[in-house]
């Protein structure tokens, strides 16, 4: 009796630890199948987004583009067509130097990329005082003026991705809101003097004047471009160009004739739009990781 009692209690001991070895297996199984698969990611919301910080600089060109013409002088025998400012294309370097913080979700990015940037543009425009006795006595004017306008601007783009390698051509297309913080202008003067008993032709020193009663305070426009970005363990470099749309007239008209030193030599800004082409770099730095080798989320 006492060994069959020992033995049942054997057998007792032996059922329970099967059982336990069972419940074990079927636990790592579930862990195992829930698991990291190397060969197999995990479908992770949190593995196909990213946050990115860093820097970006460049250049760019500005054009103005004049909606409505005025004029410092009303002539009485010819018309104001005929002494409009000729305006420069894209011309006058300017450059810019900012932040940019990108979301990144499944080749879509959202982009803020608050920067400074000084956009210059020209025009010139001449007037010609003759004798009409004398066409030898005549007075010949030239004025070069350039323009450099000061602003901090907030962009914020939406971008995508047209791969997800290393390498990743992109486009871009958003809205900007600029505030001005300095104007100047610069004016060249050249000619040739023939009615005063001068040699001739002439050019004076540039004159810088503060031009920033004679635009508002902002400007806002559409913008779109294109780029590429390349990944370097764990920095992004950035290449893109953009092509900035002003919707707004910069200049002040109710302070367009209120400086006496162009009001002089008959200027007055037309009313313009702003045109520009950036040229930027950048590096980007990501902000999640997902090991403690600190490997990127790209």
């Amino acid at each position: 009796m006492k060994i069959n009692i020992f033995a049942l209690a054997l057998a007792s001991l032996a059922v329970m630890l099967g059982s336990y070895s069972e419940g074990q297996a079927q636990f790592k199984g579930k862990k195992r199948k829930n698991g990291y698969n190397s060969r197999k990611p995990l479908d992770n919301p949190f593995l196909k987004s990213q946050w990115w910080l860093g820097f970006r600089a460049g250049a760019n060109l500005t054009e103005a583009d004049p909606q409505e013409r005025y004029s410092g002088f009303s002539p009485i025998n010819y018309t104001t067509e005929e002494n409009q400012k000729e305006y420069g294309g894209f011309e006058q370097l300017g450059g810019h130097a900012g932040l940019e913080i990108t979301y990144y979700h499944k080749g879509f990015s959202f982009s803020f990329q608050p920067n400074y940037r000084r956009q210059r543009f020209l025009y010139s425009n001449s007037f010609l005082w003759s004798d009409e006795n004398d066409a030898s006595n005549r007075l010949e004017l030239n004025y070069d003026q350039d323009h450099q306008l000061d602003y901090i601007e907030f962009p914020l783009f939406v971008k995508y991705d047209f791969t997800q390698n290393t390498f990743r051509p992109f486009v871009q297309v958003g809205v900007y809101y600029a505030i001005l913080t300095s104007a100047n202008k610069s004016v060249e003067v050249s000619g040739a003097d023939f009615a005063s008993g001068d040699l001739g032709p002439f050019e004076n020193e540039e004159v810088i004047i503060g031009a920033e009663d004679l635009f508002i305070n902002s400007s806002i426009g559409v913008a779109g471009g294109i780029g590429a970005s390349y990944d370097v363990q764990n920095t992004r470099l950035v290449f893109d160009v953009t092509y900035r749309y002003g919707l707004n007239n910069v200049t002040d008209v109710q302070n367009r004739f209120s400086e006496n030193q162009l009001a002089g030599i008959g200027d007055a800004l037309d009313d313009i739009h702003l045109r520009n082409i950036s040229f930027t770099f950048g590096l980007l730095f990501p902000l999640r990781f997902i090991s403690k080798k600190y490997d990127a989320i790209n």
